[in-house]
């Protein structure tokens, strides 16, 4: 018994980090494509709120700060919520089988 449930533990982990793997690299998938859309929408409101707001000549570091601001929040957005479809997908997938 108690080995069996090592294995089942083996097992979930397994499959757990197979999940974290696939949604990671969705999310970079993701990320990729999603970023410089995103990025290219907002770049003129935060260059002329910086411009206007603090100094013109902070611009282009806030622009840096922003894209890379606009890509970590793509990239765990995209992986929370790949994380939670591919979860949610296996969940039925077992329950319909089951």
């Amino acid at each position: 018994m108690f080995g069996n449930k090592q294995h089942n533990e083996a097992g979930r982990s397994v499959f757990m980090g197979s999940i974290n793997g696939l949604a990671n690299t969705a999310a970079v998938v993701a990320t990729f494509f999603a970023t410089p859309l995103a990025y290219r929408a907002s770049e003129d409101w935060i260059a002329s709120f910086v411009a206007r707001h603090y100094s013109p000549g902070l611009t282009d570091p806030a622009l840096v700060g922003w894209f890379i601001a606009v890509a970590a929040t793509t990239f765990f957005v995209a992986r929370a919520s790949l994380g939670l479809a591919i979860t949610m997908g296996g969940l039925a997938i077992a329950a319909r089988f089951l």
